[in-house]
């Protein structure tokens, strides 16, 4: 069995939370190895959603330090286009050229210095005691032992906090219930116009969210910003699934227009009953959501003005897990600090996604079961995330970012959020470079240095005074 040796800190996971946090511990001095099961980096941010919860609801910067930094890349080269504030439903929403995003994402690393292993699944963990000690991950050269000083878990699933006999959580926590999984996949061959049009003369089909009290919510709004999109179509769906032409367990429909593209990102599909921990749930979901993107194409042009001609761009590299098992932190962030935008003495990153939490169980027909649909509620104040809901309880030296990190079923909803997965992917990897080159625990950090060092490194700590500048402030 082969050693790999020489580093501080192991980042397993390069998704949206474990890539940003590699590229910080790097930079702040570590020796730092992030390993990813896959080729490319970006996980869920490469499949073209657009990003939500850049901005609070009331128009005040939540996402800075390194993932702010890649999406100014983003936007200098054209893949992205500005925030639009003060957005109804969403708080804030910025559309992203996913294939530019994941090319950026790796200059960025390789300006890091951090060190990748792609291609390399996490198999276990060594420890000693309450301390781990090194990874085993699965190549294609055979099995690797990896040792270091600290250890991210950025799996999403957080499989290595598991693996190392963490305190955990699961799901909802009156039956550990877990939220639906989709696949999210693009069309191209879109007439946008055709489609922006409809919704103008069909109101019922894009109805106002259940309790907005904003300014006017119009589809003229929506169609001035590229790269803003909405949700509904319910009574086309409705119409399909009357004629038999629909079986999805959902009944409205999220587009996302890509930048300066006749291309849609869809969210339609949804897949029950999934534990994403689980191996023959996930082929199964994999299987049933795939089925679906197929049954949802056809919906599309047969129903859908504008999508007539529409064909499928990108089909997700996998299906898309909203929930699984979590760390339990010395602080589980609770949806009540989300709503009211909490802040802590330890906060060390921000969230401002909305509370977006899916039914457990599944729809029956045109009409959900009692709780299901999806709750979407805005955050209009941004909350900090504590220190405390980033350290694994039961083992010494792991942390967690991403949507594995200390939180109850609902503040989940909105920790999972993309933009608030690069403020945490940014916090771990800056503590874990810290703990390690010091020589302590993450826990035993000196929190006004590790605050300090993330201002100082851009992060977004405290919610600013004013809110962002008039060109990002649009009521969509």
């Amino acid at each position: 069995m082969k050693l790999r040796s020489g580093y501080d800190v192991i980042v397993v996971g390069g998704g949206t939370a474990g890539a940003i946090a590699g590229i910080a511990a790097a930079r702040t001095g570590a020796r730092t190895l992030l390993v990813e099961q896959y080729g490319t980096l970006g996980g869920v941010l490469s499949l073209g959603m657009s990003l939500k919860g850049v901005h609070d609801g009331q128009g005040h910067l939540a996402l800075g330090g390194i993932g702010g930094e890649l999406l100014d890349r983003a936007r200098a080269s054209g893949a992205a286009t500005t925030v639009v504030s003060h957005h109804p439903r969403h708080g804030s929403i910025m559309g992203q050229d996913p294939e530019a995003v994941k090319l950026n994402l790796i200059e960025m690393v390789r300006e890091s210095g951090l060190n990748l292993l792609l291609h390399a699944f996490l198999v276990d963990v060594l420890r000693d005691g309450a301390t781990v000690q090194a990874i085993q991950v699965a190549t294609k050269a055979g099995l690797e032992i990896i040792p270091a000083k600290c250890f991210v878990d950025c799996t999403g699933d957080a499989d290595l906090a598991a693996r190392a006999g963490a305190e955990m959580m699961i799901g909802r926590e009156r039956d550990n219930g877990m939220q639906p999984v989709s696949a999210i996949f693009r069309v191209g061959g879109v007439d946008l116009e055709k489609t922006w049009s409809y919704l103008e003369e069909h109101p019922e089909d894009f109805e106002t969210p259940v309790g907005y009290v904003g300014d006017e919510y119009s589809v003229a709004k929506f169609r001035a910003k590229p790269g803003v999109g909405c949700a509904g179509f319910r009574s086309l769906i409705a119409k399909a699934r009357a004629a038999g032409d629909y079986t999805i367990p959902r009944d409205d429909m999220g587009f996302n227009p890509q930048v300066g593209r006749p291309e849609v990102t869809i969210n339609i599909t949804r897949v029950h009953g999934i534990d994403g921990t689980d191996p023959d749930d996930l082929t199964r979901a994999e299987i049933e959501s795939q089925l679906q993107i197929i049954e949802g194409v056809r919906f599309l042009r047969k129903y859908v003005p504008g999508f007539e001609g529409c064909y499928v761009v990108s089909n997700p590299f996998q299906v898309g897990v909203r929930e699984t098992r979590r760390i339990r932190g010395s602080y589980v962030l609770t949806k009540e600090d989300c709503a009211t935008g909490r802040d802590f003495p330890d906060q060390v990153a921000r969230g401002a996604y909305p509370l977006d939490v899916h039914d457990v169980g599944p729809s029956t027909g045109a009409s959900l079961v009692p709780g299901g649909g999806t709750d979407l509620s805005l955050i209009p104040r941004s909350y900090g995330v504590p220190a405390r809901s980033l350290i694994a309880q039961g083992v010494g030296n792991v942390l967690a970012a991403g949507r594995a990190l200390s939180a109850s079923h609902e503040a989940a909803g909105s920790a999972r959020g993309q933009p608030v997965s690069m403020a945490t992917g940014h916090a771990v990897g800056t503590m874990a470079a810290m703990a390690a080159m010091e020589g302590r625990a993450p826990a035993a950090l000196d929190m006004a240095r590790l605050q300090a060092t993330l201002r100082a490194q851009g992060a977004v700590i405290e919610r600013p005074d004013q809110p962002q500048s008039q060109e990002t402030k649009n009521h969509a």
